[in-house]
């Protein structure tokens, strides 16, 4: 099942990794296949063109297909950039459609990208970034016109900068999905390095529930139409996104109409929720309501106020 677009920072933390070997290593054949119409490598980056991947579980596993992908940023070998493409990959598709392959190895994950948390203690900075993906998983299809991640780091104890860009985005096979789902999100915050080995593990490989990553969120930002949502806080992500929290501020312009969207789709639950929301917001204008919020154990607090989303 795809998964809702509020977890997709989760696939920005976990495309970072943990202490391993020097070198990375290619993409396994148990975790997932790849391949390109064209590639060029070096030292500083590597880009496919034509670029497919798709999951190793058997018929039908979800798939990714983008127009290219691209990774720079020093620090590594030709080889090494390249196997940091693939393994970005798999985790952005491990994230997006919620699939968890055995194959996937935690050791595999901790080899491919050691050269880019090597090269982020070192103080560089690295840009990955994928032109009109599409992920696949059954007859659903969530699509961008593009995605892209900029990470930096520092030495010592300081956490990994994290921003996240996606713009485009659409999606078939789900229309109450499809009708949420914001076009346009941008997402900037912070990781501890040392924190993200097992959340990798976890997103694309074998799951592992008790993981949790501190985040703090600097700034969110998603739109979709005349719909606006803007917030910040903190939060801890696991594989599992029903086990994850966070807590925070958060507004909101236009609030009324995702309230239409929600009731034109049949969702009488979650919007009777955003009504309650609507009501206990503080309301800076005509058209803006913020809140206090928390989430965990899978039940929203708004303004102290528990809500009925489920």
């Amino acid at each position: 099942m795809i998964t809702r677009i509020p977890v997709l920072p989760l696939l920005v933390g976990t495309v970072l990794a943990m202490a391993g070997t020097a070198r990375a290593a290619p993409l396994p054949p148990a975790c997932a296949i790849g391949t390109a119409g064209s590639l060029s490598t070096s030292p500083a980056g590597a880009t496919a063109h034509n670029y497919g991947l798709h999951f190793s579980s058997g018929a039908g596993a979800p798939s990714l297909h983008a127009a290219s992908v691209t990774v720079t940023g020093a620090g590594g070998n030709a080889n090494d950039m390249h196997d940091i493409l693939d393994a970005a990959s798999v985790v952005l598709l491990g994230a997006l459609v919620n699939h968890h392959d055995a194959g996937c190895t935690a050791d595999y994950f901790l080899s491919t990208l050691q050269p880019i948390l090597s090269g982020l203690a070192a103080g560089r900075a690295y840009d990955i970034s994928w032109s009109a993906p599409v992920a696949h998983t059954g007859a659903k299809q969530i699509r961008f016109a593009a995605l892209h991640l900029h990470l930096s780091g520092g030495s010592g104890t300081q956490p990994i900068a994290v921003s996240l860009d996606l713009h485009g985005a659409g999606m078939n096979g789900d229309t109450v999905l499809a009708s949420l789902l914001p076009q346009d999100a941008q997402s900037d915050f912070t990781v501890p390095a040392q924190a993200l080995g097992p959340l990798l593990a976890a997103t694309a490989g074998r799951p592992a529930h008790s993981v949790a990553v501190p985040v703090t969120i600097r700034t969110l930002q998603a739109r979709r139409g005349d719909m606006q949502l803007e917030g910040s806080g903190s939060a801890e992500l696991t594989g599992n996104p029903d086990a994850a929290s966070a807590r925070g501020h958060m507004s909101m312009r236009n609030l009324p109409e995702l309230i239409e969207v929600l009731r034109a789709a049949g969702q009488t639950r979650p919007a009777a929720a955003l009504i309650i929301a609507n009501l206990v917001g503080h309301h800076t204008d005509a058209t803006d309501t913020a809140w206090d919020v928390e989430w965990s154990g899978g039940i929203l607090t708004v303004n102290h106020i528990p809500l009925p989303l489920r």
